[in-house]
């Protein structure tokens, strides 16, 4: 089956001179679009740049990053966006897993060195040439639709890293198909049209982000990119241009709240995801005029599966939403969240024991718990058993408690997320040190600082003398995370 199958029954005829992104104050045409991707294409495809080629990318949120995307799928090749935030020793040994030959990334990383070939583009040269005002598509030119048409439906379309609880990279691998169906589902409630605004409000290396850019290009809206994803930079966004569609992390909306914003009229739906989200703080912003959508998904999912709105959300505050057709969702004897639907992606990439033990019988085992009430509605009572998310960031516990281990004072170590109000979790660790040995709270901090991306460093730590284990010697992070004060 040929991908542009599965968009014609709800292709929008997209006007070639309606705007595509909006950067910079700049509006910028599907058509101008278009004319970029045709010449970084070539570009990329001149530098050596093939078909199944995998190209990991290290760039903000930008139009260049939009269009390198959209030039690699008109090659054939395969995007795997980087978290920029990753310090160059996890970026290095991303790559290294992937076996990823040439790492595209934008001018404010001009000066990181990865391994293998490392390609800077000179976007701003290109793309000024490539989006003249007057720079108009040639007649039967490529548009969004076309691009898919000459890929096929199990073709991987994306990579994107998520955590695992194991330590070992996860590298999660989308199709087309994957992207397409989320895209297809997901606006059964979003009702997207041409004349939307996406606001670009989280990292495109995340597939909340990320999937901002598949949803607006499908259905012919426009992207509201932001100069940064500051508070301020997305503050003054919404109020310069008014978006209609916006997807934040509680953390977000909570600073939002507190400086007691009130969004534009126009803005008519707000995902929330990201974690555990705050009752109080999600009645609160819809009393302020956030229609706040709960959702819930995964990078596994290709994005969200489950939804509800803000009239719901009044009635379940707690509730992550009800599943939308025709995606499914069953909870097994044990209360783990498992999720049937197009959209589950491919598998990990080079982690077949992984990919098996996630996927069953057509199921994603999503590893959380919850149950679902009598009218449908999904509530989860935990996040994956171990996995941290702290202000909408994955935070592997393991890697930091290897770090933490690395420490020649350090005995044992354990890691976990505490609820936290304003972040959702906070690292914490429970420190045993070697015999007759010292070290302090910041000693610790500050031993990490090179070690680990400032969002993973503890926020909380504690020295004791032994870590809670069951009787099979297994340290027990339930009664460790009773060692904090939740206050």
């Amino acid at each position: 089956m040929n991908i542009l199958d599965f968009i014609r029954p709800t292709e929008n005829k997209v006007n070639p001179d309606s705007v595509a992104v909006i950067q910079n104050d700049k509006e910028i045409t599907y058509n101008e679009i278009n004319s970029s991707v045709e010449k970084t294409s070539f570009f990329l495809k001149n530098v050596g740049i093939k078909e199944n080629d995998i190209i990991t990318l290290l760039s903000n949120n930008s139009l260049e990053f939009i269009v390198t995307v959209l030039s690699l799928w008109e090659i054939g090749a395969v995007p795997v966006p980087l978290n920029v935030k990753f310090l160059k020793k996890n970026l290095d040994e991303q790559i290294e897993f992937l076996n990823s030959g040439c790492t595209i990334k934008s001018k404010e990383f001009l000066n990181f060195s990865a391994p293998g070939k490392n390609l800077f583009i000179p976007f701003d040269d290109l793309l000024r040439k490539a989006i003249l005002p007057g720079n108009k598509e040639k007649k039967g030119q490529r548009n969004f639709s076309n691009l898919l048409s000459r890929q096929t439906e199990e073709k991987t379309a994306l990579i994107l890293f998520t955590s695992g609880s194991s330590g070992k990279p996860k590298a999660v691998m989308l199709s087309f198909e994957n992207l397409i169906q989320n895209a297809l589902t997901g606006n059964k409630v979003l009702n997207q049209t041409k004349e939307d605004k996406w606001l670009a409000s989280l990292p495109f290396y995340h597939i909340g982000g990320f999937s901002i850019i598949f949803r607006a290009l499908m259905f012919g809206a426009s992207i509201v990119i932001p100069t940064s994803l500051s508070n301020d930079d997305l503050l003054g966004s919404i109020k310069k241009h008014q978006p209609t569609l916006a997807s934040l992390v509680s953390n977000q909306l909570k600073k939002f709240v507190k400086e007691n914003f009130i969004p534009n009229i126009e803005l008519r739906t707000v995902l929330l995801g990201g974690g555990f989200s705050d009752k109080d703080l999600i009645l609160k912003a819809i009393k302020k005029g956030w229609k706040i959508a709960k959702v819930y998904g995964s990078t596994e999912t290709s994005s969200f599966i489950s939804f509800m709105n803000y009239e719901e959300m009044k009635k379940k505050p707690q509730a992550s939403g009800r599943v939308i057709s025709p995606n499914k969702i069953k909870i097994t004897d044990t209360g783990e969240i498992a999720v049937q639907s197009q959209s589950v992606m491919q598998g990990y990439f080079n982690n077949k024991e992984g990919t098996e033990e996630k996927i069953k019988n057509g199921f994603y085992y999503t590893g959380d718990s919850g149950h679902l009430d009598n009218e449908g509605y999904l509530y989860v009572e935990a996040k994956r058993t171990d996995l941290i998310i702290s202000g909408g960031e994955n935070i592997n516990p393991f890697e930091v408690e290897n770090e933490i281990s690395s420490h020649s004072k350090v005995k044992e170590v354990s890691v976990v997320g505490i609820e936290d109000k304003e972040w959702g979790q906070i690292v914490s660790a429970a420190v045993v040190l070697k015999e007759n040995k010292k070290l302090t709270e910041n000693e610790l901090k500050n031993f990490l600082r090179n070690k680990l991306a400032s969002f993973k460093i503890p926020k909380q730590i504690v020295f004791i003398n032994d870590l809670p284990k069951t009787e099979l010697g297994k340290i027990f992070r339930e009664e460790v995370k009773k060692l904090f004060n939740k206050e």
